[in-house]
């Protein structure tokens, strides 16, 4: 039997961390994803990140239905020495009957909130703060043709806000903030990163770049799930 609406997952106006986790991430990667739309049934959160109802309990009606299919484009190289280039990518919503809640599940590999492919984030903050690049050249190289020439000659404040969000993004420890400067936590970022990359001998941007690659969304909540998958 489903419970009465949650008030603070049903409330328009939701705080940071109550936003955030009505994100779920699928364990396939956007290629399998995009390769074939897997069906409502088959990526189902097996609860609802909001109040916690079975999204499919045996012999219940169906918590979670699904609520539409959204499309989102993610831009950027996906490789250091890649062409930027635009792609859509499908993501599927569903909607809590206990308590109102409108879950998005995405696919690993693309990032919440942010248009920008995972490993662009990582290479635009190596050429901005290691490079010592300026934002809207950074912005230009990230950039597929045909952005724009507005939105190109602008600086990109989104940068600072990424290099202090990426570390939440791959689930690492955020660093006290001490007297480091935006430089050296960036650095430290691809260190981190580069750490977790399967070639120890690769240059320091490249091994980052290919662990961000395979971002697959734990970092989003403090209480991570996956969606199954058939």
């Amino acid at each position: 039997m489903l419970g009465a609406p949650s008030p603070s997952c049903s409330d328009p106006v939701l705080t940071k961390s109550q936003n955030e986790i009505r994100v779920v991430y699928s364990t396939l990667d956007v290629k399998s994803w995009m390769g074939a739309l897997p069906s409502a049934a088959d990526v189902r959160p097996a609860t609802c990140r909001c109040c916690g109802t079975p999204g499919e309990a045996v012999g219940e009606r169906v918590a979670l239905q699904g609520h539409g299919v959204r499309w989102r484009t993610q831009t950027g190289p996906d490789a250091v020495d890649g062409v930027p280039f635009d792609d859509e990518v499908p993501t599927r919503r569903y909607r809590c009957l206990a308590c109102g809640a409108v879950i998005t599940v995405l696919p690993a590999g693309l990032l919440p909130r942010t248009r920008y492919r995972p490993t662009a984030v990582v290479l635009a903050l190596a050429l901005w703060a290691l490079s010592g690049l300026a934002s809207v050249a950074v912005r230009r190289r990230m950039a597929p043709q045909g952005t724009p020439s507005q939105e190109a000659k602008r600086g990109w404040p989104s940068l600072r806000r990424w290099a202090r969000q990426a570390w939440t993004w791959w689930g690492l420890r955020v660093p006290a903030s001490g007297s480091a400067s935006t430089r050296e936590r960036v650095e430290a970022l691809l260190q981190r990163l580069a750490a977790r990359a399967r070639d120890g001998t690769a240059e320091l941007v490249s091994a980052a770049v290919e662990v961000a690659a395979h971002f697959d969304g734990h970092g989003v909540s403090a209480t991570p799930q996956e969606a199954p998958t058939s």
